[in-house]
């Protein structure tokens, strides 16, 4: 029999977020409109030949231009949410921007995890203030109950933080899937 448990993460309070969300739309609308009419007067600012203003148009199109592209780009991080994933002893993340892509984070047996807690715990600052350690917050909401789990995959050492649910947490904990010792309370 199979153990499996998915969870998706969201904001508890998304208003900020979804409130710069349409501001984006907004200013990706407003950007690429007056790149593109900079756009359209450009070939008669070139008709004359080369002006300190036909140079200052080039430069205002490629601003704008540029701003509606990265805000096009990265919308999509303002709502982001997170997919965790138990199968049998792994734990799958993926990051869903959007509720369109779906962005495969990792896949983490439990059986290479070299501790784990919860981050309210004092071994958690031993973890967090190593060198040389890859930190990952993969939770959106701080005041929620947090967990890490330190790791070494292919010689980098690693440090997760999530989100998870309490049930998550008691079937991680059964049935052998960490090693002994790993758990940090």
């Amino acid at each position: 029999m199979d153990n499996f448990r998915e969870e998706v993460v969201v904001r508890h309070k998304p208003g900020m977020y979804n409130a710069i969300y349409y501001l984006s739309w907004l200013l990706i609308v407003l950007s690429g409109l007056i790149a593109l009419t900079q756009l359209m007067t450009l070939t008669q600012a070139f008709a004359g030949g080369f002006s300190v203003g036909a140079i200052i148009q080039v430069v205002v199109m490629l601003l704008f231009g540029g701003a509606a592209f990265l805000l096009w780009r990265n919308k999509d991080e303002l709502r982001t949410e997170y997919e965790y994933s138990f199968t049998n002893g792994d734990l799958d993340v993926a990051k869903v921007l959007n509720n369109s892509r779906r962005k495969y984070l990792t896949s983490l047996p439990l059986k290479n995890v070299e501790a784990r807690g919860e981050v309210t715990h004092q071994s958690f600052q031993r973890y967090v203030t190593m060198k040389d350690v890859k930190k990952h917050n993969w939770f959106l909401n701080r005041e929620a109950k947090l967990y890490y789990f330190y790791f070494t995959k292919t010689s980098v050492k690693h440090l997760l933080v999530l989100e998870l649910s309490d049930e998550m947490v008691a079937l991680v904990k059964s049935r052998g899937y960490l090693n002994f010792g790993v758990w940090q309370s």
